[in-house]
């Protein structure tokens, strides 16, 4: 509800800025929603919001921005802010919706699937963004909370299989270490519950059981040549622990990989409180910069 109320205000703001000549926004984009990336389910579908700039580029890269809910709810809807400020500032961007740990679906409950959701994603936006004309060839997977672990999930660990070049990823407010050390106690069985049955059912006939918290948890997956992330982390988070960011910041300086840092010092997980603080400011600042970096 909280992104859908911004989503609303950023159209606002959007609007007045261009009447009025101010800002680094303009409303000079269009928005294709409910595009179908499978027919598997009637959540997967995907917003595209495509700028005019990108039609006069000749390769785009594009930010896919994932919902958070705890794997368990949200809808691509959720994220429509966050296109919003991306495509008034010419760049590509879409939100997707994907399978969820609930009702269902719950028991049988497997990231994998979601993985591969995200992959179909990907792969059409680039084919409906050529039909429209617009060549995309880069993208950036972009998360909040569960929708960053999934975001981390597939830019580590499905780098080499991405329908286009994953660019870089930015996320807030991320799971990134399942572990009972970066956790804490509930780690462990979270994590087992992401893994899906036949994964658990798999290692544990292995001997491998110790290694289902590695499989979801994106630290894993961490190398020297991961690809440039950005991360936000609110310090009285209490819904992620602190650990969590720990674990995936020295994952990054012990592999010698690229990645940023914003520390949001006086925020929960939500971060909404601090929409327009410093911090707030220098991540969407930096997740900018990335565009014009590596797009």
């Amino acid at each position: 509800m909280l992104d859908r109320i911004m989503a609303f205000y950023m159209t606002v703001i959007t609007v007045l800025g261009s009447l009025l000549g101010i800002g680094a926004y303009n409303t000079d984009y269009e928005v294709f929603s409910d595009i179908a990336y499978s027919d598997a389910s009637e959540r997967n579908v995907l917003d595209l919001y495509i700028p005019a700039a990108a039609y006069d580029r000749e390769e785009n890269g594009f930010i896919l921005f994932i919902h958070g809910g705890s794997w368990a709810t949200g809808n691509k809807e959720d994220k429509a802010a966050d296109c919003i400020e991306a495509a008034a500032k010419g760049y590509v961007a879409a939100t997707m919706s994907f399978t969820l740990r609930s009702g269902e679906t719950a028991d049988g409950y497997a990231i994998d699937t979601v993985l591969d959701e995200i992959g179909l994603a990907i792969a059409k936006v680039k084919e409906f963004a050529a039909e429209k004309g617009v060549n995309v060839t880069k993208v950036a997977p972009s998360g909040y909370s569960s929708g960053a672990h999934l975001a981390m999930m597939y830019s580590y660990a499905r780098v080499d299989e991405s329908p286009v070049a994953i660019a870089f990823t930015a996320n807030r407010v991320g799971p990134s270490d399942f572990s009972a050390e970066a956790w804490g106690p509930s780690g462990p069985s979270l994590a087992r519950s992401l893994a899906g049955k036949e994964v658990v059912e798999r290692f544990t006939a292995e001997g491998r059981e110790d290694e289902i918290v590695a499989y979801v948890s994106p630290v894993t997956y961490v190398t020297g040549d991961s690809v440039p992330s950005l991360f936000g982390y609110g310090a009285l988070d209490v819904v992620v622990p602190a650990g969590n960011r720990e674990s995936i910041v020295n994952a990054f300086k012990n592999a010698g990989a690229e990645y940023d840092f914003v520390f949001y010092p006086v925020s929960g997980h939500g971060l909404k409180l601090n929409h327009i603080t410093p911090a707030a400011k220098k991540y969407s600042a930096t997740l900018f910069a990335y565009c014009e970096k590596y797009f």
